[in-house]
């Protein structure tokens, strides 16, 4: 995200988002009673929600073209593909000649699907509906780029249309297959557009008080004061309240109020943020480790901290040896890439435009 529009209560609030899905895989393996609001769920929708509001928060407005496009094609492909092809190799590695039963079962058979970013093993099963949608949203810019500069809505219709049939269907589709969850990347986009038309600054008093409002709710839910009939896995992410909800609370906690700093500004939840990808990549393999070396019989508290603690330092460490100079890496090459292979056409254009 660009300094100018860091927002860093979002950054605190995909680390407590990473933190569920970590408290949601401690529990399934017996560290933890089993909650019935399905934390790690929750976390997983926070992340899609946040990726369908910063995407349009960040490019809705600007004008679309084929450098624009190429800079974000680049920049989502850096941001995500060096943790997570480090640890899909890593795991085929392990998988193949240290340990069979791995918990990231990347064999000979669905490696080429997980290196394409489409596979489905474990915790790996989000990744292909979060690439999807960014190609979703390269659709979504260009019919809002039409529609504002050209008055054109017939492919921003088209591309409603398309969205709506999916969320009617979203039951009956793969988890692997951005329709199931095309509900929560939506509602951020819906949001993350509303939210660039207003200012950060604007109304401060009435958002802590929305905030607080938000906050108090969610406090019923988890203390089951507000009883909530949350039925399966799958049921929850169907729900369109759900994702309507997700997108209402990042929308009031990207503005800076002084209960967003509160809550999500302090060290730890910015450090889970920053490293939120790998946080989340990591944090099976980890607790498989730990309980093969421990063993089962070692479900203690103090067992369930040392493994988080070694799941947040392992994490960090993939965070600034892997995924930092990963994405530097990847940004490089894509811009020469990129410059070798600019179309003709675009050439002409921009030395048309330097002539004139």
């Amino acid at each position: 995200m660009s300094l100018e529009k860091r927002i860093d209560a979002l950054t605190g609030i995909r680390g407590i988002a990473a933190l569920l899905v970590v408290y949601a895989h401690l529990t399934d393996n017996g560290f933890f009673s089993i909650n019935p609001l399905h934390p790690g769920e929750i976390g997983v929708m926070v992340f899609f929600t946040l990726s369908g509001f910063l995407m349009a928060f960040l490019y809705g407005e600007k004008d679309f073209g084929y450098d624009a496009a190429v800079r974000y094609g680049i920049a989502r492909f850096a941001r995500i593909a060096p943790a997570y092809l480090f640890v899909v190799i890593a795991s085929y590695l392990i998988y193949n000649l240290v340990d069979d039963q791995f918990v990231y079962a990347i064999t000979n058979h669905n490696l080429l699907r997980h290196l394409l970013f489409s596979g489905n093993i474990s915790a790996l099963w989000s990744i292909p509906p979060e690439v999807q949608f960014y190609l979703v949203f390269v659709g979504l810019w260009f019919a809002l780029w039409r529609f504002k500069t050209q008055g054109n809505a017939g492919f921003f219709a088209m591309m409603l249309a398309a969205i709506f049939v999916l969320i009617s269907y979203r039951a009956d589709l793969p988890g692997t297959f951005v329709g199931s969850t095309v509900q929560y990347f939506f509602s951020g986009v819906v949001f993350g557009l509303l939210r660039s038309k207003v200012a950060s600054n604007k109304g401060a008093g009435s958002f802590v008080v929305l905030q607080l409002a938000v906050v108090a709710l969610i406090a019923l839910v988890v203390t089951g004061i507000i009883p909530l009939e949350v039925g399966s896995k799958r049921d929850l992410y169907n729900h369109l309240e759900a994702a309507l909800f997700s997108g209402i609370f990042v929308f009031l906690f990207s503005f800076n109020t002084s209960l967003g700093k509160l809550l999500f500004c302090n060290r730890l939840t910015m450090m889970c943020g920053e490293c939120s990808f790998s946080l989340y990549l990591l944090n099976l393999p980890v607790i498989y480790v730990g309980l093969k070396l421990m063993g089962d019989h070692f479900h203690t508290p103090t067992m369930a901290a040392l493994i988080a603690f070694a799941i947040v330092a392992l994490a960090w460490a993939m965070y600034q040896g892997v995924e930092l100079p990963g994405s530097a890496l990847f940004r490089r090459v894509g811009t020469r890439w990129a410059q070798a292979v600019r179309p003709a056409a675009v050439l002409a254009a921009a030395d048309a435009s330097v002539i004139k």
